[in-house]
């Protein structure tokens, strides 16, 4: 028998693998042949409805509350017209745009105009934010590719048809029209935008514009509607400006703010505490993994990751309290006004403030500042008209400066109010004695080689007088004495521990310091020496001081709690969407180094203001059931002989005998200090609930406030 050959098992296995591969490429082929020839239509229309996308999902603003919860800034929910970027030509661009535009003037809804703030349209112009020459040409240069071109855009008119070229509108279109697509256009060249990030064109449009954009869709490729946040202000003129607004990130916001996730189309606090809380009540936006199709719709949402809402303000603003001081400042501008005799009241008061604060915390009750607006306005859109209109005119009234917050940016000569320092000053150097502190005021006295007069009785004076009647009459001689003794540089120690011409550091944007008079401020202001008139001048108020109505509101403080000097603010809490606290404010104060009698003998000249038979308000509190301690001002301006009223100041803390709260008011040509105290017992009864009439007189609880504290 023949032998068996062995069997070649590497060539079997060989032959295996061939075998496998051909099975496999064969199977390749004929699925890329099913995908790409067969079924290659379908295939390629339903990867073009398969594109990837995440979007924001926007987080609502916190709120801001008063201290007892009563809502000033909320949200609501609002629909935005997006628009994502597609496939279009820019002709097919332009047709969409303006169909766009003409549903939302139809309908009266605004859209982005960021392009009106640079150039205008009827006329064509130059806009607000190019003014300056400088503002101009950083504008153009930016709006350039080639340096050559600036050339091309000298005149506004160079502009637009510059921008009418750049942006492929041709001439089918008017010129109103083609500014009108510009707007959008513009905004998509410097705000940028993509089919996963689309453009925000218009915000908190009507149900009406939606359903039309929705009905005529395939009209509109890339245009998407979201339902976003809306920021809400209710009643809030009162406390305008402390809540200040928001608006949407001008382009050098955004430079400072982009490093901390923020975009072109965000929104930003622009005043108050919007602004200066604006880390607190931004919220996280969420995101969404969505599938989109080439015109930018939504075709699936894969998963998403919600927003958090941002943190909640609560202030210790009390919103009955602010309502009251802000009614009763413009109730009493107009009944000085209405009392003009044009030899010492010209008619002119227009303007005041007041700062009510807790004399044990140091939290601010009421800030009211008048006149003030409705930041509402500033929500409104561009194509709002009206709300333009208004803006425009706040921005523009430098008579009345309703913007300008004058509770703690207006600094006012504080007159007669300043005379308890001084008498701190003198008792606490020893310059006269709770034993002994008598001056003679015979009329006139002569002091540097200026002769100063008695207001009231310039003929005999007030006599001799110890600083408790002092202080209750008001007497200038007495105080220019007084001041002289104690000498500049004391004065100026007292008035400095006491925060006048100090930044509080309150919460808010834009303090002013305010100004000391002292041997310093007059090198800086005067170029000139101090002298001894000077200090006589500053012992009553006048001369160079200048201080805000926060300032004057702490420094009473500070004189009814008998020294504690506390850190005025006015965020009393931060919590979270849930209710949980991130922050709470503690009292922050530093005790003055002061004697007990000291403060007991300018509370006693306090009190005398108020309750005395000589005292400046004798009878305004005499109905009240506990008594009030005060001090009127009515601080020269050095205007007064070209018939301006010299301005009114007043000071005071209730109950005078266990003080809880201080007011400071100030009207500008407010006459005198007495003409303004109105103000402070208007807001005093309201504290103590003494606006209640069912509540009789006997039972009016002065031990504590009758607001929640």
């Amino acid at each position: 028998m023949g032998e068996k050959k062995p069997v070649d098992k590497i060539s079997e296995r060989y032959r295996i693998m061939v075998i496998s591969f051909t099975l496999i490429f064969a199977v390749i082929v004929a699925q890329l042949v099913n995908l790409q020839i067969i079924n290659g239509e379908y295939y390629d229309e339903q990867s073009q409805t398969k594109l990837l996308a995440e979007r924001d999902i926007i987080a609502p603003r916190g709120k801001i509350v008063d201290r007892n919860g009563v809502p000033i800034a909320v949200n609501r929910m609002g629909y935005a017209v997006k628009i994502a970027k597609t496939g279009m030509t820019e002709k097919e661009k332009n047709e969409m745009i303006l169909k766009l535009i003409n549903i939302f003037e139809k309908n009266g809804d605004s859209y982005e105009k960021n392009l009106s703030n640079y150039l205008t349209f009827n006329p064509i112009a130059f806009g607000p934010k190019n003014q300056s020459e400088d503002a101009l040409q950083r504008w153009k240069k930016d709006m350039v590719v080639k340096a050559d071109d600036m050339k091309l855009l000298e005149t506004p008119e160079d502009v637009f048809k510059y921008f009418r070229k750049k942006f492929y509108i041709d001439d089918t279109y008017t010129d109103e029209e083609a500014y009108k697509i510009m707007t959008i256009k513009y905004d998509m060249l410097i705000k940028g935008y993509t089919a996963t990030n689309p453009l925000l064109v218009a915000k908190d449009v009507k149900v009406e514009t939606v359903a039309q954009i929705e009905e005529r869709s395939h009209e509109f490729p890339g245009v998407i509607i979201d339902v976003i946040p809306q920021r809400k202000y209710v009643d809030a003129s009162s406390v305008a400006h402390v809540l200040g607004h928001i608006g949407v990130i001008s382009e050098e916001e955004y430079k400072t703010y982009k490093d901390n996730g923020y975009t072109m189309n965000d929104m930003i606090g622009k005043g108050g505490i919007e602004k200066t809380q604006e880390s607190q009540l931004r919220g996280i936006n969420g995101k969404k993994r969505v599938e989109v199709d080439t015109n930018g719709r939504l075709t699936a949402e894969l998963s998403s990751e919600p927003a958090i809402p941002g943190n909640d303000v609560v202030l210790t603003i009390d919103m009955r309290l602010q309502k009251v001081a802000m009614k009763s400042l413009e109730e009493n501008i107009e009944r000085i006004r209405s009392k003009a005799d044009y030899k010492k009241n010209f008619g002119d008061a227009s303007s005041g403030a007041a700062v009510v604060i807790d004399v044990n915390s140091g939290e601010v009750l009421a800030m009211a500042s008048y006149p003030s607006y409705d930041p509402s306005v500033f929500l409104a859109g561009p194509q709002d008209k009206e709300a333009q209109k208004t803006i425009n005119a706040l921005l523009t009234d430098e008579k009345n400066k309703p913007l300008f917050n004058r509770a703690i940016q207006g600094a006012y000569t504080p007159g007669s109010t300043f005379k308890p320092l001084t008498s701190i000053a003198g008792l606490e150097t020893g310059a006269i004695t709770p034993q002994n502190s008598y001056i003679t005021d015979r009329g006139t006295h002569v002091i540097g080689g200026w002769t100063f007069k008695c207001m009231e009785y310039p003929t005999y004076g007030h006599g001799t007088i110890d600083v408790v009647k002092a202080l209750a009459t008001s007497c200038n001689i007495y105080f220019h004495e007084l001041g002289v003794k104690v000498g500049i540089d004391n004065i100026d120690l007292w008035a400095k521990r006491f925060g006048l011409g100090e930044y509080t550091g309150i919460e808010l944007p834009w303090e002013n310091k305010g100004i000391r008079a002292n041997r310093q401020t007059k090198k800086e202001l005067r170029n000139d020496e101090w002298r001894p008139a000077d200090t006589a001048q500053t012992a009553i108020g006048q001369f160079d001081n200048a201080f805000t109505p926060i300032q004057l509101a702490n420094y009473v403080s500070t004189l009814a709690n008998g020294g504690k000097k506390y850190k005025p603010h006015i965020v009393k809490e931060i919590r979270k969407y849930d209710g949980s606290t991130v922050l709470k404010s503690e009292p922050e104060y530093e005790q003055l180094p002061i004697k007990e009698e000291t403060m007991k003998i300018v509370h006693e000249g306090m009190v005398a203001v108020a309750n005395t038979e000589d005292g400046t308000v004798n009878q305004l509190f005499s109905d009240f059931p506990f008594k009030v301690a005060g001090k009127t001002g009515t601080p020269e301006t050095g205007l007064e002989h070209l018939g301006q009223s010299s301005n009114g100041v007043f000071i005071a803390y209730a109950p005078a005998d266990n003080p809880q709260v201080a007011v400071a008011v100030v009207i500008e040509h407010g006459v005198w200090g007495s003409e303004v105290a109105p103000v402070a017992k208007d807001i005093l009864r309201e504290y103590f609930g003494m606006n209640n009439d069912s509540l009789p007189k006997d039972q009016i609880v002065v031990d504590k406030p009758s607001f929640t504290r």
